[in-house]
């Protein structure tokens, strides 16, 4: 069990970018060409030595002073959605159905293997997905979540506690950089889509355009560098960071 939660957390790495602290090109940041700049050498001219880049990178934009609060709200990324709420407050959720999906008739998917009904088990409240051991060909529970909304025996769909501790430990240690963590983490599903929720997992300032985010316990990963003292401009229903480097990243207020 312990193996096969591993290894199923360790993909779930790839998904929640928060949690990634590799070297930021293989990250998803993006940075800012300036116009009128040199176009990329091709590979040929590549192998060339050169002593300096010759594409620039913007580090800034025009300056707005937005009023306080202009940020609160949620909005959609492309890796994660967050809640800037008015107390100071950041939650967030990841969608990781790349991994894990739960069928409406119990079929459990699990990074492309699939368990049958049987191997779930639901009275409305509590969520039991079972597995089978590699070895003895048994099946063993691989998590068990408490459910948070109201009794819904009819459906899958909503907001749950994860019982099972070193499942819970694991993803909030992805998201602090540990082995394993005691961040609060809770487990939504969403049209059978398995998606991590982070309840007010850190803080942000905002005054006029100048945005901070302060993430527990140091943690790292993409968000934190693209995030963590940045500018931002907002477009209508879109807002786009900048920091010191001129990366971005991009969000579309949610209704």
């Amino acid at each position: 069990m312990n193996r096969r939660i591993t290894a199923i957390l360790t993909v779930a790495a790839a998904v929640l970018s928060l949690a990634s602290c590799g070297d930021k090109e293989e990250q998803s940041v993006r940075p800012i060409v300036v116009a009128g700049s040199t176009e990329a050498p091709t590979s040929e001219a590549a192998s060339e030595p050169t002593s300096e880049p010759t594409t620039e990178t913007a580090t800034f934009h025009e300056h707005h002073d937005y009023e306080d609060g202009v940020l609160v709200g949620r909005w959609a990324g492309d890796e994660a959605d967050i809640v800037l709420q008015d107390n100071g407050k950041v939650s967030a959720e990841f969608d990781i159905s790349e991994v894990m999906m739960l069928r409406s008739d119990g079929t459990f998917m699990l990074s492309g293997e699939e368990f049958p009904p049987e191997n779930t088990e639901y009275d409305g409240t509590e969520l039991v997905i079972y597995t089978t051991d590699e070895e003895s060909g048994e099946r063993v529970e691989f998590l068990r979540m408490q459910r948070r909304d109201d009794p819904a025996p009819d459906s899958y769909d909503g907001l749950y506690d994860i019982v099972t501790d070193l499942f819970k430990e694991k993803l909030a240690g992805l998201i602090t950089g540990e082995e394993t963590s005691e961040l609060e983490v809770q487990m939504r599903i969403r049209r059978g889509n398995f998606i991590v929720f982070l309840p007010e997992f850190c803080e942000y300032t905002q005054s006029g355009d100048e945005f901070s985010l302060m993430l527990p316990n140091a943690a790292d990963g993409s968000l934190a560098d693209e995030l963590g003292d940045s500018t931002f401009v907002l477009d209508g229903d879109q807002v786009t960071f900048y920091n010191g480097e001129g990366i971005t990243e991009q969000f579309k207020k949610m209704e």
